[in-house]
């Protein structure tokens, strides 16, 4: 057990073993009641890497499915949320710890008052720098992979398919436009010596640079061409990192002893 004073008073927390996904449950008492749940995971934004923790108001986790256990409450009023420390970078850093977009919030889905925030936002960093330093945590990250990597391998499989899709769409875009912008070059030429050879109303209107005009066109296609190429670039950037995570997720491995023995000391 130990102790943390927080804007809202002294919280005592006691955190238990590790259960058999390699979660610890911290039991809260004093200013603070209820359980913060901390388990090793993936990167949010580098898959195939799992130096990272999730820490929850009670067990709200997106990625598993737990036991439900008491939220935190400040003066009977309960708090959920999740933060999630980024372990690859420095803990003073401002993106190693990165709160959820929805925020902490209450049972009612009001935003937690800055007391009660602050005192939130403490007692999630304590009980998640309590977990990075357990002499275990390279077995909870092995455990970690290996429970996680089937869920975000089908992840990956749906989003390699749509990204290589765009990237066809966008190279098919980029060889239509240039495609066209050739054609539209070639009759420009052709009605510039028609022109000079006969001139008419007709012709001098086709060749203006108007917005309907040939010349006009001539201009914007090889534009757009390259924004589609830009598009595609991009795609297969995205394409080749999902591919990269998706393979390293393939070798999970063997059934990391600890969650095997976890398991059946569970059972």
């Amino acid at each position: 057990m130990f102790s943390l004073a927080t804007a809202s008073g002294p919280v005592r927390i006691m955190p238990a073993e590790p259960d058999p996904s390699g979660a610890v449950r911290y039991a809260l008492a004093s200013a603070v009641k209820g359980t913060v749940h901390v388990v090793a995971s993936h990167n949010p934004h580098q898959w195939d890497d799992f130096r990272a923790l999730r820490i929850s108001l009670g067990s709200e986790n997106g990625m598993r499915v737990m036991p439900a256990e008491p939220l935190p409450r400040i003066r009977g009023r309960a708090y959920t949320g999740v933060m999630t420390r980024i372990l690859s970078e420095p803990a003073g850093e401002p993106d190693s710890w990165r709160v959820s977009p929805s925020g902490l919030r209450d049972l009612s889905d009001r935003d937690a008052p800055p007391q009660a925030a602050a005192t939130l936002h403490a007692v999630m960093r304590a009980c998640g720098e309590h977990y990075a330093t357990r002499a275990d945590l390279p077995d909870l990250q092995s455990l970690a992979r290996w429970l996680e990597a089937p869920m975000l391998r089908g992840w990956l499989e749906s989003m390699i398919k749509s990204a290589r899709a765009h990237v066809s769409l966008y190279q098919r875009d980029e060889l239509q436009h240039r495609q066209a912008a050739q054609q539209v070059v070639q009759a420009w030429w052709l009605l510039a010596r028609l022109g000079a050879a006969q001139p008419s109303p007709l012709l001098a209107y086709l060749l203006d640079g108007h917005r309907n005009s040939l010349a006009h066109r001539a201009s914007y296609l090889p534009h757009w061409a390259e924004i589609s190429a830009r598009g595609a670039a991009e795609e297969q950037r995205r394409l080749a990192h999902f591919l990269s995570e998706y393979e390293q997720l393939r070798h999970r491995g063997r059934t990391p002893l600890r969650a095997v023995r976890d398991a059946q000391c569970a059972s």
